[in-house]
């Protein structure tokens, strides 16, 4: 099947990565295709590329010694006229995973409509069958309808659809107007209660690729040594919820962490019990973006789409929406576990 169009290393078509031939190509394609969206990271990762890519037979060494996780070291590449004009990636979503995160589809536009994309994906998804994955995750823009139609019809799922809302630098504090919710600072004993909250809330992660994690709300010396070399600062309110609502059911009806210090901004983390949309969402950002005050950068959160109620309280403290992705899944196993 697909690996009948894997050509020689020499030719043109489907090729495994090479990356000191491809790692120039590569980068240039997935600067084209998504220099409307890369963050800091991604442009990091770009640059990290290009340089590679001049390293000669170092890279080798370089790839063995140092990055030997980087999401360029698996997946395939489409060549023409020796160019690259296509490019897809993957790796395990964690060490010893089960799932893989299929990243960096990208075909170079004067190639689109030839079936280029399609062979990249079936490939990819071979590949993650012959590594013993047991699923491939995604994310893609939600209004590009060809990429959400290729992936369909391929076999991937909607798993959750994720809005980006970022408040511009500079934007004064809002003004706190009162709540009836007691929103205080988290006890050092509460990120238990907030990981279950997360698990509520948030069950396809906060992360693309990663469920909730205790070490994504667990305090310690660890992380706050992490913190202190990164320049990062963080801080965590919570809303104790008020009705008995069952063993098992979380103890908090919302929270909301700050990150400071980061390449990208100030990130927001906001969790809100289902029985409480639309009504913590406002205060307890009030709250975070109070804290801050008037920054040279912006704020950033991401936030369930389909949580129509929020919405209003992000437009009233001046967010925007910068951008709505689609997480996507394919399971490896029998087609009919497979959700359209």
């Amino acid at each position: 099947m697909t690996a009948a169009l894997i050509t020689t290393a020499l030719s043109d078509g489907l090729q495994p990565v090479d990356p000191p031939r491809h790692l120039g190509g590569i980068a240039d394609l997935i600067e084209l295709c998504f220099s409307h969206e890369l963050d800091a990271g991604g442009r990091g990762l770009i640059r990290e590329l290009k340089w590679l890519s001049h390293t000669g037979p170092a890279l080798g060494v370089l790839q063995w010694a140092l990055l030997g996780q980087q999401p360029w070291n698996l997946g395939y590449v489409w060549v023409e006229g020796g160019r690259v004009v296509g490019t897809v990636s993957t790796q395990r979503a964690a060490p010893r995973a089960p799932s893989w995160i299929v990243a960096n589809v990208a075909v170079h536009p004067d190639y689109r409509r030839r079936g280029i994309a399609a062979a990249l994906m079936q490939a990819t998804l071979e590949l993650i069958a012959r590594q013993g994955g047991s699923e491939a995750i995604l994310q893609v823009d939600d209004d590009n309808l060809g990429a959400v139609a290729l992936y369909r019809g391929l076999g991937f799922g909607r798993v959750t659809t994720q809005t980006t809302w970022v408040r511009p630098a500079y934007s004064a504090p809002p003004d706190f107007t009162g709540t009836p919710f007691d929103i205080r600072l988290r006890g050092p004993r509460e990120w238990a209660d907030q990981q279950a909250l997360a698990a509520l809330a948030r069950p396809a992660g906060l992360i693309w690729g990663q469920p909730p994690r205790p070490s994504d709300f667990r305090p310690g010396l660890r992380r706050n040594l992490d913190n202190f070399f990164a320049g990062r600062y963080e801080a965590h309110w919570v809303v104790r919820d008020p009705l008995p609502r069952g063993a098992g059911s979380p103890r908090l009806a919302g929270s909301l962490s700050l990150s400071v210090g980061g390449p990208d901004g100030d990130r927001l983390t906001l969790l809100v019990h289902p029985a409480y949309a639309g009504q913590l969402e406002g205060p307890l950002l009030t709250r975070a973006l109070r804290q801050l005050g008037r920054r040279p950068w912006s704020a950033r959160v991401d936030y369930p789409t389909d949580i129509d109620e929020a919405a209003p309280a992000f437009v009233a403290l001046g967010f925007q929406s910068r951008r709505v992705l689609r997480w996507m899944k394919y399971p490896l196993g029998a087609p009919e576990s497979r959700a359209g």
